[in-house]
């Protein structure tokens, strides 16, 4: 059974996380360690012709075809030529690709560094659903406007779904990461902002921390380690 408590649903078979000190942490990345603005690139495709892509693409409901490129299912060119047939627009490859990442938005910085300065003291590890065009973003972006070492040095390992061929809210996601790393579910906090993924987790016995609008991993971490 679930327990609601202050807006976070956890299992009841799960401990208080006072009882075990966190070893561990994953870390989602959109609206935890990087903000995004999904009303930013509905707005872009509707200048582009596109009003309703709202009704196709959201954080938690998708057409199949979203899914399959965060799955890493279909390629750049393969996504392009569905998101034509989708939107019945001839658009150019250049056009989707631009307003497709005009949801990334950019890294948080005052994030970012809690987490180098305390990767010594946790095992960190990042789990998003992405996809290789926002990779392809992303990963220059950091260097450019936040440090200058490589982004993904900042974990011991990141998960991407593109690359793992499964994505969040799958429990099944979790617990591949924790047998991957030999992880021990009660000793390991799961931070993401999105309540299904945070059920999810907190299903296969992670401990969780729901990031809602507001709140910062460098302001409200240390209550759940």
């Amino acid at each position: 059974m679930y327990k609601k408590l202050k807006g976070l649903y956890i299992f009841t078979k799960v401990k208080a996380y006072t009882m075990t000190n966190t070893k561990n942490i994953i870390f989602d990345l959109g609206n935890v360690l990087y903000d995004i603005d999904f009303k930013k690139m509905y707005a872009t495709f509707e200048s582009l012709g596109i009003p309703d892509f709202g009704s196709h693409f959201t954080l938690n409901k998708s057409d199949p075809l979203f899914f399959d490129l965060e799955k890493g299912f279909i390629d750049e060119l393969a996504f392009c030529e569905g998101f034509k047939k989708l939107s019945s627009i001839p658009l150019t490859n250049e056009q989707i690709i631009k307003g497709w990442n005009s949801l990334l938005i950019g890294f948080r910085k005052p994030s970012i560094d809690w987490v180098k300065a305390h990767n010594e003291q946790y095992d960190t590890f990042l789990y998003s659903n992405t996809n290789q065009i926002h990779y392809d973003y992303f990963i220059p972006q950091f260097e450019k406007e936040v440090a200058n070492y490589p982004f993904e040095t900042l974990f011991k390992k990141p998960y991407y779904s593109h690359e793992m061929g499964q994505r969040k809210p799958d429990p099944a996601s979790f617990q591949y990461i924790l047998d991957k790393e030999g992880l021990v579910a009660n000793e390991t906090l799961f931070v993401d902002d999105n309540e299904p993924n945070i059920i999810a987790a907190a299903s296969v016995g992670l401990k969780v921390l729901f990031l809602e609008p507001g709140m910062m991993v460098e302001n409200d971490i240390q209550a759940y380690l």
